[in-house]
């Protein structure tokens, strides 16, 4: 079979990576103001990540003929995208979908389908949780449900069927047929994902790891937490299923040697939650002198001091990590099991000292946190020593708790296919704080921590000083022009 796995392209001027949030994606057009505007146009010039779940169908299709198309940085009506496809003339098409633009996605292989007569394989969980309206209106052939390499094995081994685990589809009288989420239990007998063919000079990840060539990996999935806000639980499924050390360090030494990568990013929700196998995995890297940046996204209650300097020993060069509210009973309203406030700027600090550069992720609007409350966290955020700050509005996605509450509740209208479809609305919602106050904070939050004089001054002038300078004066250039278009 010839197949294409697609990046689907994305409409003009807006921004997702694919493989955030679950397989949700994320659009990060935020910012209202001037500053947070350039601060959203930085981050996305600088993050773009290849979906690694397209690189592990192509080591699971091997036996067939693959071409690999990322299309994330055209536009939908560009001839482009839609040309290169029918050149390649696939039996199938295995595309990422994504919440932000699905609508856009669906369209797009509308034209696919016509123009080149393939099939359409659906995988990641925006197009699960939208899968029976999809299929009914016949706009794909497969959605995945689970791990998406259940429903490419079954492609690939000539099994596809409606109602087997993780593979959803339509009968002969097209009927969307019920079936459960299938999953890797044991993710060491994955192929190694496959890059032979993925644009790897593209991607990077901008500031947390400035070396490249840059890739991601995978070492685990699962999250046991279940905050109610993160669809993580709800695409992974909550058991924690790591892969073990020994085979991790031979897929980074193999990345170093077969491509010459000097970074890779961990894709997992929670890379530290068996903290001996991340004390193993580094003593591995250590011994065998793997040289390579990486980074991790993690909980800071599923770290420790004797981690964190081995983590800095082995070439750990960014952490990322949800900043909890410091008002207990907020942190439990929304399932998160967080820790002291003086604990988390202890390890924050620990980490600073290693070489690991911090990133917090703190949700702004979550319906239990009043705004005076959030502003104490805000405050305290100020007082860390951590490199970096997302600040991300409260988004209830589809399939979370968060979301099932926020409709009981009537703080946002339930998404339908067709609200999709008519224009790929953000989803968002009016809680405890209005939505636009949420925005208007989410602003004063971003300029606080980055339109500083001393932040911009020790964000310029590093040891990584030509990069930082190259790359925000090419950012710049486009935020200048983007805005005389306005």
């Amino acid at each position: 079979m010839r197949i294409a796995l697609v990046n689907p392209p994305v409409p003009a001027g807006r921004f997702t990576n694919r493989d955030l949030m679950g397989g949700m994606g994320i659009d990060d057009d935020f910012g209202v103001g001037l500053g947070p505007r350039f601060v959203a146009l930085l981050k996305n010039e600088g993050t773009r990540l290849p979906v690694i779940a397209l690189a592990f169908a192509a080591a699971i299709l091997r036996d067939h003929d693959v071409t690999v198309h990322d299309q994330s940085r055209l536009d939908p009506s560009d001839p482009a995208a839609l040309d290169e496809l029918v050149r390649a003339r696939p039996d199938w098409v295995i595309v990422a979908s994504s919440f932000a633009f699905l609508g856009a996605e669906l369209r797009y292989l509308e034209r696919v389908r016509a123009a080149t007569g393939a099939k359409r394989m659906l995988i990641q969980q925006a197009a699960t949780f939208f899968a029976d309206d999809i299929l009914a209106r016949g706009m794909a052939e497969v959605i995945n449900r689970g791990d998406p390499e259940v429903a490419v094995r079954h492609l690939a081994e000539g099994t596809l069927r409606p109602g087997l685990d993780g593979v959803l589809m339509a009968d002969d009288t097209g009927r969307p047929v019920p079936a459960v989420s299938g999953f890797v239990a044991d993710l060491d007998t994955l192929p190694e994902p496959r890059w032979d063919a993925f644009p790897r000079d593209e991607y990077g990840y901008f500031p947390l790891l400035k070396k490249r060539p840059f890739l991601t990996m995978l070492s685990s999935r699962g999250c046991p937490f279940q905050c109610h806000y993160c669809p993580y639980p709800v695409a992974q499924g909550a058991p924690f299923r790591p892969r073990s050390a020994a085979l991790v360090a031979d897929e980074m030494q193999r990345l170093v040697e077969r491509f010459g990568v000097r970074s890779v990013l961990f894709r997992d929700p929670t890379f530290s939650l068996d903290m001996k196998r991340v004390k193993d995995l580094c003593q591995i890297v250590l011994d065998r002198g793997i040289k390579l940046d990486w980074g991790i996204e993690t909980r800071l209650d599923r770290m420790d001091e004797a981690m964190i300097e081995l983590l800095g020993r082995a070439g750990c060069r960014s952490a990322e990590f949800g900043v909890d509210p410091i008002d207990e009973h907020t942190r439990q309203a929304s399932h998160r099991r967080g820790i002291k406030p003086e604990r988390a700027a202890e390890l924050i600090a620990a980490m600073e000292s290693h070489g690991i550069a911090t990133a917090g992720l703190f949700v702004v609007g979550v319906p239990e946190q009043s705004e005076d409350e959030m502003h104490r966290t805000l405050d305290w955020i100020e007082t860390l020593k951590v490199s970096y700050m997302n600040y991300e509005v409260a988004t209830p996605f589809p399939g979370t708790e968060l979301y099932t509450q926020a409709v009981s509740a009537g703080w946002t209208k339930p998404i339908t296919l067709d609200d999709l479809l008519d224009g790929d609305p953000k989803l968002s919602f009016n809680g405890v704080i209005d939505l636009e106050r949420m925005k208007s904070l989410q602003d004063r939050a971003l300029s606080r921590f980055y339109l500083t004089p001393r932040k911009v001054a020790r964000e310029i002038f590093n040891a990584d000083l030509f990069e930082n300078v190259r790359f925000m004066s090419a950012s710049g250039l486009k935020f200048v022009r983007a805005g005389l278009k306005r």
